[in-house]
């Protein structure tokens, strides 16, 4: 039997949670927006259903504002050792490097929340 990807390396390439090979979206590409959230019904290596209930992502929005908030700190970081404290230069560079990694921002959130759900789910099923 085959050994797992690492978790990074599943995360990283939008994976399945269970099996770690199966791809979460259809499209690979962050940038084509019509099929930006465009994501098979079932895993097709290990059938795992991708989208168990209705508004099951709704959860992936903290996950999302978690990685926009690191994205913010590593941002202002970055220009205030180089530059110092600049507010306004701050808050539009911030919010034109938000808005670009939106397509990113939302296909990591879903994908981290699978796997965050599917942590949960397995270590809470009683064992028999």
């Amino acid at each position: 039997m085959a050994q797992k990807p690492s978790l990074t390396y599943s995360i990283l390439t939008l994976r399945c949670p269970k099996c770690r090979e199966g791809k979460l979206f259809s499209n690979p590409n962050f940038y084509n927006l019509k099929t930006i959230s465009k994501m098979p019904e079932k895993c097709p290596v290990c059938s795992l259903e991708f989208n168990p209930e209705p508004g099951f992502y709704w959860g992936a929005m903290y996950v999302s504002y978690a990685i926009s908030v690191g994205i913010s700190l590593i941002t202002f970081l970055i220009m205030y050792l180089i530059w110092g404290w600049l507010t306004w230069q701050f808050i539009i560079t911030n919010a034109i490097i938000l808005l670009a990694l939106i397509p990113l921002t939302f296909r990591y959130a879903r994908c981290i929340y699978l796997y965050i759900v599917l942590a949960f789910e397995s270590n809470s099923k009683p064992t028999p």
